[in-house]
């Protein structure tokens, strides 16, 4: 996790938690502790839409997702993210990036979203972060996804990682990193 979702993350915990500070507490308990369970509670609510459950559960023996799900949910998303003018870069790393496809009822989908800058995009990309964790959780879907401020950082990951292009709106990606690149979301 880059600055700009890391910031948006924890702006929003404190307005959370002072919104359950001002409608459940008030003056009901000392002012320490209830600040101090309100922001527990913003914690515990933004965690629980705004993570990475299933990706987390997937390793565990039980658990298996069919596949089909899961391309299913990719290719409705990856329409979703082409449509949207205030996102400008999208990749799929990880077994997807390898292989160009979900292939095993343990895959998880590894989604990389990239900023425009604007503080209107900072909003739009984190509040469409929380949409798709949330949608993610209730529909079990593994969904690893991170939101980068520029796509310098996808140096950081394994030199030998594929990439599944879904948006290149400059073609920035494909410049910088045309060997990692398996194909495109619309071939």
């Amino acid at each position: 996790m880059q600055s700009k979702e890391l910031s948006f993350r924890i702006i929003l915990e404190l307005i959370m938690g002072t919104l359950f500070y001002a409608m459940i507490f008030g003056s009901k308990l000392d002012v320490g502790g209830a600040l101090l369970l309100s922001l527990f509670m913003a914690h515990s609510v933004n965690w629980l839409l705004n993570t990475h459950l299933w990706v987390c559960i997937r390793y565990m023996k039980f658990y298996r997702r069919d596949p089909d799900a899961l391309r299913d949910f990719l290719c409705r998303v990856s329409g979703e993210i082409e449509r949207k003018r205030w996102l400008k870069e999208a990749v799929c790393i990880g077994s997807i990036g390898d292989k160009e496809d979900v292939t095993s009822w343990r895959s998880d989908i590894d989604l990389r979203l990239f900023f425009k800058l604007g503080l209107m995009n900072y909003l739009r990309l984190n509040f469409y972060l929380i949409y798709l964790r949330t949608k993610a959780l209730f529909l079990i879907i593994p969904l690893d996804l991170y939101a980068y401020n520029d796509i310098e950082y996808l140096k950081n990951f394994k030199k030998n990682e594929g990439m599944l292009l879904i948006k290149d709106e400059q073609g920035a990606i494909t410049q910088m990193y045309p060997e990692k690149l398996v194909s495109t979301r619309n071939e």
